[in-house]
C-alpha cells in the first residue's frame, strides 16, 4: 500500500516537472494568486524561506480560506496535510497521531484563545501556519502534535471597507432546503488615522441553525486594532479580541451494541431544548518591534486572555445495550460546569545577524513567561437523569438531583530561556540548533468537595532541537531534524506516595525533501517518527503511574501547483500509524486517529470575461480512513472511512464578489469523531452556502 502511494506520487511529480518546464509566462484573464507561500515565520520565529527550514510547515493563506468559504479555522483542516478535526472543541485537532491542547493553538505566536467550545472565526485571520511535530523549544509546554499559529489581519495604510455576508442552508434527507438556515455578516474597516497611525475594526455576527434538531448558535466577535509607526525603526501594535458565543449543548449520537450501523438518524438529539454551551472571552495584545540596526532587532509580545465558559446539560453518559437493539437506552447525567481561565504571557527576543568563522549566523535569544489561572466549578454534577432515553425514539424530559460537585483552582507560573542559531555553513548547507530551559510552578487547591489534596509542583524541563537543510541545486533540497517537547502532567495527578508526576516528554525524528521547481510548483515529502513517554495512567488504588508510552510514525506528501495563470490545485496525502507501546492500552490505537487521510482542491478561472467579470470553479475531494472512538477494544466504536466531495462557483465584478459553495455534494452520511459509544459526532449533510462581499 505504501509503495503504491509512493510510486503514484513520484509519477505525478515527474510529469509535473516536464510540464512545468514547458510553461510560458502569459497574461490571462482570471489570473490567480498561488496557494503556496514561500516564507513562513512560526517554525523559527522569523521570516525564512521554505528551503531554509528543516521542518515541515503547512501554510493556509487567505486566498485558500476565501476559496473554501471557511467560516471557522476548523473548516480548513480537511485541506491541510496531516491535520484532522476530531471533535467540537477548539483544540479537537489531531496532527501526526497526537491530539492538541489549547497551548498548541497560538495567536501571533502567543497562547490563549477567547473560545474553548468552538473553533475560532476566520474573520480576523490573514493566514494559518501549522508546524508539524514538537515545538516546545521556542514556545514552551505543549503536546508533540504540532503548533497551529493563527496570524491575524493588520491595520492597513489604505482606506477600505467591506461587508461580507453568508447565507447557509441544507438540502438533505435530514434537513430539507430552507428548513435550517444560518447567516454570518462581517464588517471590516481599515485605514489611516494620520500619517503614522492606522486602525482596523472587524465585527462579526452569526446566527446558525444546525441540521441537528433544536441545535443553534448565536455568536458575536469584535476585533479592533491600532498600528503606530513610531519612527522608521519602531512600530507598536495594540489589538483586542472579544467573543460571545451562545450555543445549544449537543453530545452527538449514541451507538447500540458498539456498532455504528445502530445509531439513530442524524437529527436525533438527546439534550434538552434549554441545555446550553456558552463561551465568552476577551484578549488584549501588544506587539513592539524595534530595529536597532541592519543586524540587530528586538521584539516584545504580550497577550492577556480572560475567558469563561458555562455548560449546562443532561449529558450523554452510558449506552445500555440490549439483544433487541430497539430496546437500547441511554443514561444521561445532570451537569452544570462553569470554568474561568486567565492567561497572561509575554515573549521577548533579540535577533542578531553576524558572520563568524566565514559562516553567516542568524541568532535568536529569547525570554518568555506566563501566569495561568483556571477555576473549574462543578455547580451540579453526578446525578443520573431518570428515566433513561430510548436511543431511537427519545422522549426528552426527566428528573435528576441537583448535586453539587467540586471546585478546583490551579495557578501556573512559568519562565523560560531559549536560544537558536541558524548557520549558513556553505551556499548549500544550513544548520539550525535550538535550546530551551523552562521553570514551572503549579499550585493546585481543592476549594470544595471531593478532589485530591492541595498540591504544589515545581519542575524544570530542558528541550532542544537540531536540523539541517542541504540544497542540492535550485530545485531539490533534503532536510532532517530532531526535536523535543514537554508537557507537565496535571498537579491533580499524584503517585502512590502523594508526590507529583514528572512531565510528559516527546521526541521526533524527521527527514524529507522539498522540491521547488518554480514559484508555481512546490512539493514536500516527509517521513517522521514521534515517541511520547511519561503518559500518566490511573491505578485502581486512586493514584497515577507513568506507564504509558505512545509511538507515532508515518509520512506526508503535498503538492501545490499553478500550471497556468488561471488554474491551480493543492493535494496532499498523509499516512500515520500510532500505537501504545507500553501501559494498559499497549498494542491499541489512540482514539480518532486515522491511518490515511488525503485531499485534492482545485480552482479554475474561465480565461475570458463573463458579463465583464471573472467566473471561477472550485472542486474538492476529502478522504479519511476508518477510526476508533476509544483506545480500548471493549468500549470503542469503529467509524467507517469516507470520501466527501465539495464544489463552488465564484464570480467577481469590480468591487463585488459572489460565491456559491456546496459541501458534501452527494449527501454522504459519515461520522467525524467520537468518545466510546455514547458521544459520536456526524459530519454535516449536504450544505449550501451563498456568500456576497462588497468592497468600498
Amino acid at each position: 500500500m505504501k509503495k503504491r502511494y509512493m510510486f503514484a506520487f513520484l509519477f505525478l511529480l515527474n510529469n509535473a516537472t516536464i510540464f512545468a518546464e514547458e510553461l510560458d509566462s502569459v497574461l490571462v484573464i482570471g489570473a490567480q494568486e498561488s496557494y503556496f507561500e514561500e516564507y513562513s515565520s512560526s517554525s523559527m520565529k522569523g521570516e525564512f524561506k521554505d528551503k531554509e527550514t528543516p521542518y515541515s510547515v503547512s501554510v493556509t493563506k487567505g486566498t485558500l480560506i476565501d476559496d473554501l468559504q471557511a467560516q471557522r479555522i476548523e473548516d480548513t483542516y480537511d485541506y491541510t496535510t496531516g491535520v484532522t478535526k476530531v471533535g467540537k472543541n477548539a483544540d479537537a485537532i489531531m496532527i501526526r497521531g497526537f491530539q492538541t491542547n489549547l497551548q498548541n493553538i497560538q495567536v501571533n505566536g502567543m497562547s490563549g484563545l477567547i473560545s474553548r467550545m468552538g473553533s475560532p472565526s476566520t474573520a480576523n485571520v490573514e493566514r494559518i501556519e501549522v508546524v508539524k511535530g514538537p515545538a516546545s523549544v521556542l514556545y514552551g509546554a505543549m503536546q508533540p502534535s504540532g503548533l497551529i499559529n493563527i496570524q491575524t489581519k493588520l491595520p492597513q495604510s489604505k482606506q477600505s471597507f467591506s461587508i461580507d455576508t453568508s447565507f447557509q442552508t441544507y438540502m438533505s434527507n435530514s434537513s430539507k432546503f430552507g428548513e435550517d438556515n444560518g447567516i454570518t455578516t462581517t464588517f471590516d474597516s481599515t485605514g489611516p488615522i494620520n500619517d503614522d497611525l492606522f486602525y482596523r475594526f472587524i465585527v462579526v455576527g452569526e446566527k446558525i441553525d444546525s441540521y441537528r434538531k433544536d441545535v443553534d448558535f448565536k455568536n458575536l466577535y469584535i476585533y479592533p486594532s491600532l498600528l503606530w509607526n513610531i519612527n522608521d525603526n519602531t512600530s507598536l501594535l495594540v489589538a483586542m479580541e472579544y467573543g460571545n458565543e451562545k450555543g445549544s449543548a449537543d453530545d452527538g449520537l449514541a451507538a447500540a451494541n458498539h456498532n455504528i450501523n445502530n445509531v439513530a438518524s442524524l437529527e436525533t438529539i438527546y439534550q434538552e431544548k434549554n441545555d446550553y454551551d456558552n463561551d465568552k472571552g476577551t484578549a488584549f495584545d501588544v506587539s513592539l518591534d524595534h530595529y536597532i540596526n541592519s543586524n540587530l532587532s528586538y521584539k516584545f509580545l504580550w497577550r492577556s486572555v480572560f475567558h469563561e465558559d458555562d455548560r449546562k446539560l443532561y449529558e450523554n453518559r452510558k449506552v445500555n445495550n440490549s439483544t433487541n437493539i430497539k430496546d437500547a437506552t441511554l443514561t444521561r447525567r445532570n451537569r452544570h460546569q462553569y470554568n474561568e481561565r486567565d492567561w497572561h504571557s509575554f515573549d521577548t527576543n533579540l535577533k542578531y545577524n553576524t558572520r563568524f568563522l566565514d559562516m553567516n549566523h542568524n541568532m535568536l535569544f529569547g525570554l518568555s513567561g506566563a501566569y495561568k489561572r483556571t477555576d473549574y466549578v462543578r455547580k451540579v454534577y453526578g446525578g443520573n437523569v431518570k428515566p433513561d432515553l430510548s436511543i431511537y425514539n427519545p422522549i426528552l424530559g426527566g428528573n435528576a438531583i441537583d448535586k453539587k460537585g467540586n471546585r478546583r483552582e490551579t495557578k501556573s507560573y512559568s519562565a523560560g530561556l531559549y536560544i537558536q542559531d541558524k548557520i549558513d555553513v556553505t551556499d548549500k548547507l544550513i544548520l539550525v540548533g535550538s535550546l530551551r530551559v523552562d521553570r514551572t510552578k503549579i499550585d493546585f487547591e481543592c476549594l470544595r468537595g471531593n478532589c485530591v489534596d492541595d498540591m504544589n509542583k515545581l519542575s524544570t524541563d530542558y528541550v532542544g532541537s537540531i536540523g539541517a537543510v542541504y540544497n542540492i541545486n535550485d530545485i531539490f533540497s533534503i532536510y532532517g531534524s530532531y526535536a523535543q517537547s514537554y508537557d507537565p502532567n496535571s498537579a491533580e495527578r499524584v503517585d502512590k506516595t502523594g508526590n507529583s508526576l514528572d512531565s510528559e516528554k516527546s521526541e521526533q525524528f524527521e527527514i524529507g525533501t522539498k522540491i521547488n521547481i518554480t514559484e508555481k510548483l512546490n512539493t514536500i515529502l516527509s517521513f517522521y517518527k514521534i515517541d511520547k513517554e511519561n503518559v500518566a495512567e490511573s491505578n485502581p488504588g486512586g493514584y497515577y503511574e507513568l506507564k504509558g508510552e505512545v509511538e507515532s510514525k508515518g509520512f506526508e506528501a503535498e503538492i501545490q501547483w499553478l500550471p497556468t495563470a488561471n488554474w491551480q490545485f493543492k493535494t496532499g496525502y498523509a499516512y500515520n500509524e500510532t500505537e501504545y507501546i507500553s501501559g494498559k492500552d499497549m498494542g491499541n490505537t489512540p482514539k480518532n486517529s486515522p491511518k490515511s487521510t488525503a485531499y485534492l482542491f482545485t480552482r479554475y478561472n474561465i480565461p475570458k470575461k463573463i458579463y465583464d467579470g471573472t467566473l471561477g470553479v472550485t472542486a474538492g475531494v476529502v478522504y479519511r480512513d476508518e477510526t476508533y472512538t476509544s483506545s480500548s477494544e471493549t468500549t470503542r466504536v469503529e467509524l467507517p472511512s469516507y470520501t466527501r466531495y465539495d464544489m463552488g462557483l465564484h464570480y467577481s465584478l469590480k468591487d463585488w464578489e459572489l460565491a456559491l459553495n456546496v459541501e458534501n455534494i452527494t449527501d454522504k452520511k459519515y461520522y467525524e469523531s467520537g468518545t466510546n459509544d455514547y458521544r459520536i459526532y456526524s459530519g454535516e449533510p449536504r450544505k449550501i452556502t451563498f456568500n456576497f462581499k462588497r468592497k468600498f
